[in-house]
């Protein structure tokens, strides 16, 4: 067969960038033809992305490259969008998920207000939030879409009275370059504004919370020709036959896509900045257990479901790095792991879903292993190895409470730019007992690239899609080690949740 070019953009909450994909008919290539950085910036006292720039440098991405591309897709992170009014016209900036206002407190209000017959505020909280989980499926984060707009509305009425359309940031980038209002799946479903079980919008609980239901533009799924590029927009980056299609916008759907599983249902790790830990599932998971456990019901990019925990990542050893740096040391990440090897194993922990806030993370880790009466890691290393069992450690926690719902064979597929760091793999073997295969470490623009393919009737089973990633991709497997040091450990990592 001919080759066939497609470009995927895959937007980080730090940086962009393109990717070029030339397949054979057997095997991908993969070129990086654009990276940009790209921020959010504080305005006002509230938190923002910067649209216009990203668009600019996705343009640039499509003109640089040369060959005729048969299709482009966008994938983001999730729960951010904009708005269009009923012309069409941009509403302002995005907002971004880490606005300072999206705080427990914001969301908590959200939730008690779906029962206001409930007087004591901390259980209509609770029943509120039993109530949003029962209407959509998806567990209570408070940068979550619906209390975003709920914000909004508060904080700028005018805003939400002229808006349309509300538009998930890559539907956004789709509508600005082909006209095509739409809400993907997987995207729609970080939202908690979908109903995961039915499939559709939650339309009692929007109008609980006060938001138009008309302002969600129609669902459908990935793996579809959204039509050519504004015709403007093809003749200026030279790409006449340019089709927009449609991929996860999210880009945890679009990783998981790229998972080299050949079961249907699989156990799978994205790690980046963020870990996101959950499983491939026929059906949805409900429950008590599943609302505490923040077990959220999102989507594939199928149509079916992938019940995620939301897991701060490798976002820690960044900021270190990035502290480090200020103190003139520049240390590159594969350094960073041999320093933490070198270290003595298991002396420390920290909860590291309470290190969201950028800051001086070293002081920050030293002062939280003080007050919590452990050993205070003196060395760069400790501070770097603390960090990343750490991390195992957190990701067996949330394994434990996917666990009741894992029926087929134990082990863990990760995917991401964390897949390259073989020092958190080898631990997170140790500490969760079961074998780990990594796989591709460009999962979300392979991910991106292969629904594209799909699109384009490249391949149409599960088999001939594992067969084009082992023909492309290298995998390695981690078998657990010392399990039983790293069990009494983790008794100890466990004392600091209580």
């Amino acid at each position: 067969m001919d080759t066939i070019n497609v470009l995927a953009f895959d937007l980080g909450a730090s940086s962009g960038r393109g990717m070029l994909a030339r397949f054979d008919g057997t095997k991908i290539t993969l070129e990086e033809v654009h990276r940009f950085p790209h921020n959010f910036s504080v305005l006002n006292g509230r938190a923002y992305w910067n649209i216009v720039s990203l668009y600019e440098e996705m343009k640039e991405g499509m003109r640089l490259c040369k060959e005729p591309l048969s299709g482009v897709g966008f994938d983001t992170w999730g729960v951010d969008c904009g708005m269009i009014d009923a012309q069409g016209n941009l509403l302002g900036m995005p907002g971004s998920y880490r606005d300072a206002a999206l705080d427990q407190e914001n969301m908590d209000s959200v939730l008690a207000s779906f029962v206001p017959e409930e007087k004591d505020h901390d259980k209509a909280v609770q029943e509120g939030e039993r109530y949003a989980f029962s209407q959509t499926g998806i567990a209570s984060l408070a940068y979550n879409t619906l209390y975003k707009l709920c914000y909004q509305q508060k904080a700028m009425p005018e805003q939400m009275k002229a808006a349309d359309k509300i538009l998930f940031m890559p539907n956004l980038i789709e509508y600005l370059f082909s006209g095509v209002v739409h809400s993907e799946y997987s995207i729609a479903s970080t939202s908690q504004l979908l109903d995961m079980k039915e499939k559709k919008w939650a339309v009692e609980l929007m109008e609980k919370a006060g938001i138009a239901p008309s302002l969600l533009a129609p669902l459908d799924y990935a793996g579809k020709d959204l039509g050519p590029l504004r015709p403007e927009i093809a003749r200026e980056v030279g790409q006449e036959k340019l089709h927009i299609l449609s991929v996860s916008g999210h880009d945890t759907a679009c990783a998981v896509a790229a998972v080299p599983a050949r079961e249907e249902e699989f156990t799978f790790l994205s790690s980046g900045t963020w870990s996101l830990m959950g499983i491939s599932s026929k059906t949805m998971l409900e429950g008590e257990q599943v609302i505490r456990d923040k077990i959220s019901n999102e989507g594939t990019w199928d149509g079916g479901y992938r019940p995620t925990v939301n897991i701060i990542g490798l976002w820690l050893n960044q900021e270190l790095r990035r502290s480090f740096r200020r103190e003139g040391k520049e240390y590159s990440f594969a350094r960073m792991n041999e320093m933490a090897a070198a270290e003595k194993p298991l002396q420390s922990f920290i909860r590291p879903d309470d290190f969201m806030q950028p800051g001086d993370y070293p002081e920050k880790i030293r002062a939280y292993c003080a007050k919590t009466g452990q050993p205070v890691p003196q060395t760069d290393g400790a501070l770097i190895r603390c960090v990343l069992e750490s991390l195992a450690m957190r990701y067996r926690q949330v394994y434990q409470s996917l666990k009741p719902y894992i029926t087929w064979e134990e082990k863990l597929y990760i995917v991401g730019g964390g897949a390259q760091n073989q020092v958190l793999n080898q631990f997170t073997a140790n500490a969760l007992g079961i074998p780990v295969i990594t796989g591709a470490s460009e999962a979300t623009a392979v991910g991106n690239i292969m629904e594209q393919l799909y699109a384009l009737g490249a391949y149409r089973t599960r088999e001939e899609k594992c067969n084009i990633l082992a023909a492309s991709f290298d995998t390695a497997e981690y078998l657990p080690q010392d399990t039983a040091v790293w069990d009494e450990a983790y008794r100890r990592f466990e004392q600091l949740y209580q």
